[in-house]
């Protein structure tokens, strides 16, 4: 697939499945600059919304995909290296993806800019919303995501809210707890009132899995997970790793497919032996050249290492 510019994937992901991924705005154009982000620093703070990336461009290279049918997908993703509702045209693409496609479309949104009724409308045909909250309280909203300036917690939540009352489809929000930074007492007592307030289909309990954007965040463990599984009731699951494998792409591809993916997020080998079908020597063999040739680094983070595309 590395001759798509916008699309990415089928990747294997926690709470889709197989995702084929959509890139609707640059290399890391977004909102918020969140301090556990796996893909880096923001690079352009802004709530600037245009279309960054023609939209027929975009559905030409999801049609051309669903033509060659390569690789099977349970979800059509808009997300990827920024904030999708940044781009002005996400209605249009929605629609136009269901007009081709019988492929759910699910939007993975950090939820700040559904404080705008225009963006609430613009995600109204999608199947699935998964937004963030990460904080409720200002001063640790300020702390973990972030965000651009004018931003509150209370305008946030409220976005949230709203959407609730008008959407029909089914909202995955995820909350995403930094060790010693949201996981106080006071913040998830407050989490779970608002949690009644916005009503999610489902709750996704998440922690740091992979290199962040700032070294000094730390996950929280299994065993706090769970507990924060309880307390949050019956709709919250802590989110596990996703194991079933995916089709490989053609092994001259294999090179191009890495990079691809990688440029993404991090990865570690056992992800890459789910997503691509390959044995753990077999991606070795591909991977090694692209390490000695700089094209790839490998990052330790947790007693664990993750192949992640070498910076310029």
């Amino acid at each position: 697939m590395n001759h798509y510019r916008h699309l990415y994937g089928p990747v294997p992901s926690r709470r889709l499945g197989r995702s084929l991924g959509v890139d609707l705005v640059p290399h890391k154009i977004c909102t918020y600059d969140c301090i556990y982000c796996q893909i880096g620093k923001t690079t352009d703070n802004t709530v600037l919304r245009k279309e960054y990336v023609p939209a027929e461009e975009i559905l030409e290279e999801i049609r051309v995909f669903l033509q060659e049918g390569r690789s099977a997908a349970d979800f059509l993703s808009l997300g990827g290296s920024g904030e999708p509702t940044l781009h002005s045209k996400i209605r249009s693409i929605i629609e136009g993806v269901r007009a081709i496609s019988l492929l759910p479309v699910a939007v993975i949104t950090n939820g700040s800019l559904l404080c705008e009724q225009e963006v609430r409308e613009d995600l109204l045909r999608a199947d699935v919303v998964l937004p963030s909250m990460d904080a409720v309280s200002q001063r640790v909203f300020e702390m973990v995501n972030r965000p651009c300036p004018g931003f509150s917690a209370v305008r946030v939540i409220e976005g949230l809210i709203q959407f609730r009352r008008v959407y029909r489809g089914r909202i995955w929000l995820e909350i995403l707890f930094c060790k010693g930074i949201n996981d106080t007492e006071g913040e998830i007592l407050l989490m779970k009132e608002v949690m009644a307030r916005i009503r999610p289909d489902l709750i996704h309990l998440n922690t740091v899995v992979r290199p962040p954007s700032e070294s000094w965040v730390k996950p929280l463990a299994q065993a706090e997970m769970e507990r924060l599984k309880t307390f949050f009731g019956e709709r919250a699951s802590v989110i596990s790793e996703f194991d079933r494998p995916i089709l490989p792409p053609p092994r001259t591809e294999m090179t191009g497919e890495l990079l691809s993916i990688l440029k993404r997020r991090p990865l570690s080998i056992s992800d890459l032996c789910r997503l691509t079908g390959l044995a753990r020597d077999q991606l070795e063999t591909h991977l090694q050249p692209l390490i000695e040739e700089g094209k790839v680094r490998i990052h330790s983070f947790q007693d664990s290492d993750f192949y992640e595309v070498a910076p310029d």
